[in-house]
């Protein structure tokens, strides 16, 4: 179903805020002693919100990961696709995209970065609808 303009940008709106808030737990944990190992972290949310994924995606509960998903609401539903960040203080992050409950694709990436396999998926869960 297509949204409205109006839809469309109290949507929008919601995408940012959340990104916003998102941002600002991480800072408030680089702030703290022995949390430095995050700021490739925020550089990658920069670099995300840059290519404006940040008006596409709704940044998903918990935050112990990042997720992204096209959903209205941070909780992700099962029947929905969404995509999980998990950063690791070695510098590495866990990557695992599901579709519609499951578990689709699953790999490590040595640093915190989009990759191309990282571009791909972000591509292929930007086919999705918003529901």
């Amino acid at each position: 179903m297509m949204q409205t303009d109006d839809e469309q940008k109290a949507i929008e709106a919601t995408f940012l805020w959340e990104w916003e808030r998102r941002e600002e737990f991480y800072d408030d944990l680089i702030r703290e002693e022995g949390w430095s190992w995050l700021i490739p972290v925020k550089t990658f949310i920069r670099e995300l919100r840059n290519q404006g994924y940040d008006r596409q995606f709704l940044v998903t509960k918990p935050y112990h990961l990042f997720g992204l998903a096209r959903s209205r609401v941070r909780d992700v539903r099962s029947e929905q696709s969404w995509l999980c960040f998990k950063f690791r203080s070695t510098g590495a992050m866990r990557v695992r995209y599901y579709e519609i409950g499951n578990l689709i694709s699953e790999f490590e990436v040595e640093r915190v970065e989009i990759t191309p396999e990282v571009e791909a998926l972000l591509e292929r869960l930007l086919a999705q609808p918003i529901d």
